[in-house]
Order: C-alpha cells, then sequence, then structure tokens
C-alpha cells in the first residue's frame, strides 16, 4: 500500500508496538464516553522529553506514562483512546509510526497505514502538575498487595462521601516510619500497615483517597509486576486537596475526599474472650457451604467456638440446613457469633496465609480475623445481632 504523501506534517513518531501498547493499556482504563465532553474519551498523545507521552483523564483523575521511541518532529494531538488501542493491539510486533496530518492522526506499521480521526489538544482538559518534593516512598509489591487488602471494604454509599475511600495516614496512630491505610463500610473494617521507604518525608499527614483511584494504582503497579527494569518504590505526594503517585514513567493525580474518616479505632476491641487458630481454606470452604442455606436477604452463618473445634451452620425454613465441624487450636471460653457470610469472606480472601486467627468477646461485638503470624493485617466485622 502506498503511503499517504505528507504535505505538512504536525508530529511524527516512531516507537514499537509494545511499547505503545503497553502505555495506552495503562492510560486508556481512565477514560471512558462521555456525552458533555466527548474529548475524555480521547488520549492526549504529546512529545516531551524525547519520548511520547500518552495521558488520560475523568476530571476526577488523570494517569499519564511515557513511551520511549524516537521524535522526528514534535507535536500533540488526542484521538479516542480506546479505538487507539484496540488497533495498536492487532498490529504485528515491530516499529510503528505516529504521523500527524492535520485532524487525523495516521498509524503506520509493516506496509499498512490507517488514519484516525482526532480533536485539538487546546481541548483537553489541564492536568494540574503538582510538586513531587517531600513525598513518601513505598515499596510497589507492599502497595499493591496492601491496596488489595483493604480498598475492597470501602463504602458504595453516596450519603457518606468519606466513607468511599480508603484512609491513609502517614506517620500516625504513633507509628513513626510507617502508613496505615483503612477503610470502611460501618458493617466492617480492614486495616493495613506498612513501612515507609528511607527518603520518606517525615511529616506527618492523613488523606482519604478515592476507592476508584486506589485501585487504579494496584492495576498500574500489577502490569509491571514482572518487570525487572522498574523501580522498587513508588514516590507518593500530597497537597491539600489532590495526591500525585509516581511508579517509574506513570503518573497518577486524584482529588483527595474532603471530610474527617471516623475515629474507627474506638471501634477495634482491645481484649477479646476467645481466640481460634484455623486453616483458611478449610474455613472458608465450609462458609461456602453454609452460605448456599442462609436466608436471602440476612445472609447469615452461625460460629460456634467449642473446645478444640469451630461449628459453622446456617439454616432456613426454604431450603434446608447445613452444619460442619472443623478442628482448630482454641483459646479462652467457648463463644458463638453470627456474621454475614460475605464480609467474612472477603476477608479470608484478602489475606492469602495458610492459617488465620479469629478473635471474639461474644454475640454481639466486633470480631477480628487475622492472618494467625504477623500483625500488620487486621480485619473486623460487626455481628449479626440475634
Amino acid at each position: 500500500m502506498t503511503p499517504i504523501q505528507d504535505t505538512h506534517i504536525d508530529m511524527n513518531f516512531a516507537c514499537t508496538q509494545e511499547n505503545l501498547l503497553q502505555g495506552l493499556s495503562l492510560v486508556s482504563h481512565v477514560s471512558g464516553k462521555n456525552v458533555n465532553l466527548p474529548i475524555l474519551g480521547n488520549v492526549l498523545l504529546k512529545t516531551e522529553n524525547g519520548g511520547l507521552k500518552l495521558s488520560t483523564t475523568n476530571l476526577e483523575m488523570a494517569v499519564s506514562a511515557m513511551v520511549r521511541g524516537r521524535v522526528e518532529q514534535p507535536g500533540e494531538f488526542t484521538v479516542p483512546a480506546k479505538l487507539l488501542q484496540d488497533y495498536v493491539s492487532l498490529l504485528p510486533s515491530g516499529k510503528v509510526e505516529l504521523v500527524l496530518n492535520g485532524d487525523a492522526l495516521e498509524v503506520r506499521a509493516d506496509g499498512s497505514s490507517t488514519s484516525v480521526r482526532g480533536m485539538p489538544s487546546s481541548e483537553f482538559p489541564l492536568i494540574p502538575r503538582l510538586a513531587k518534593e517531600n513525598g513518601y516512598r513505598l515499596k510497589a509489591e507492599v502497595l499493591r498487595s496492601a491496596i488489595a487488602q483493604v480498598a475492597f471494604a470501602v463504602s458504595s454509599s453516596e450519603s457518606r462521601p468519606e466513607l468511599g475511600g480508603v484512609a491513609c495516614s502517614f506517620h500516625g496512630f504513633d507509628q513513626a516510619n510507617k502508613l496505615t491505610m483503612a477503610a470502611t463500610d460501618s458493617y466492617r473494617l480492614a486495616e493495613r500497615l506498612m513501612e515507609l521507604e528511607p527518603g520518606s518525608a517525615s511529616a506527618e499527614t492523613r488523606c482519604i483517597v478515592p476507592a476508584k483511584a486506589m485501585q487504579e494504582v494496584a492495576r498500574i503497579l500489577s502490569a509491571y509486576k514482572d518487570d525487572v527494569g522498574m523501580p522498587e518504590a513508588v514516590e507518593w505526594a500530597l497537597t491539600d486537596s489532590q495526591m500525585v503517585i509516581t511508579y517509574g514513567n506513570v503518573e497518577l493525580i486524584s482529588r483527595l475526599i474532603e471530610g474527617s474518616f471516623p475515629d474507627y479505632k474506638q471501634i477495634i476491641p482491645q481484649e477479646f474472650k476467645s481466640s481460634a487458630t484455623i486453616m483458611r481454606t478449610e474455613l472458608a470452604k465450609a462458609i461456602r457451604a453454609a452460605s448456599l442455606f442462609s436466608k436471602q436477604g440476612l445472609f447469615d452463618v452461625h460460629f460456634e467456638l467449642l473446645d478444640g473445634a469451630l461449628k459453622v451452620s446456617s439454616s432456613d425454613t426454604g431450603t434446608g440446613a447445613h452444619s460442619t465441624t472443623l478442628k482448630v487450636e482454641t483459646e479462652g471460653d467457648a463463644n458463638k457469633v453470627t456474621m454475614n457470610f460475605r464480609y467474612v469472606s472477603d476477608g479470608l480472601a484478602a489475606m492469602g496465609t495458610d492459617k488465620v486467627k479469629m478473635r471474639l468477646i461474644d454475640g454481639m461485638n466486633p470480631v477480628e480475623l487475622r492472618p494467625a503470624e504477623g500483625d500488620e493485617y487486621r480485619y473486623i466485622v460487626m455481628p449479626i445481632r440475634q
């Protein structure tokens, strides 16, 4: 196929298909259809520092990624993010050339040429530049696992927006050089403690990060999980109303949620009357079996702690009844509690350890689940009061 003759080239950039596709897959997730602002479905392509910067935003959060390559002619333009990603994913590996001619971006690769209509970069929303000095540093893998253990517990209710995010406390709760992350929907609470890396700011800071921004950070970190070329640490800087997280050549900017997070520490029991150490997969399986016979809408499963055993049971007049007795290591008094099986299952899935510890006071007070070893993570579930 004969290439289109270039009358006037406004931008020319060349890179590998693999690099371009990886960059697009990282940023296009944030873009989406917007009837009032169609440009929010576009990705901004801008030559910068000898590479191509890809940026998308939904006005709440913005993600940008640098793509290594060769700049023949600097320029900037926006095209539909999903369309460009889908097309680039079909190209063979090797060289891809992006050439801007007027109001269309030409994508050239391996003898083929495709023209994609777009919109001028002047219409793209301005993405703020935040200062990255005096930020905090965390190991990427630790942060990724922490988000997976906490973010699922946020509230989806719009009546309390502060519960729709993850509370982050740097050096807080008398924990120097640590970040405490917590989330709750008022029925359950997840809390994770992690070390700050050397070079972190010493100031004590608190903020509430929207759940979607946290999930996007986890997605970016997961995409680079096995990439040996990426740094070990994530940089995290804050202003009063926004945050920026930088990882290698990727940057995420998000607004923060206004308001104050509830003082959740006061609902966490300090002492318990009973505890059981259980194989996590065995408990999860017993709960799944009991859940089949729980009451619809109540999702109740009963836990009865006996000497060396834990009985997991449920019953419903419509479906029947079920009970399983597990051999466990117990301490303290015999005890029993009823909980929403979905909340308990979520917590067990987030732990990933072989053994877990369940600690309780009685059927009227919060129950604590945590890995049998270590004190970095804990998960609190409110009981269903009979």
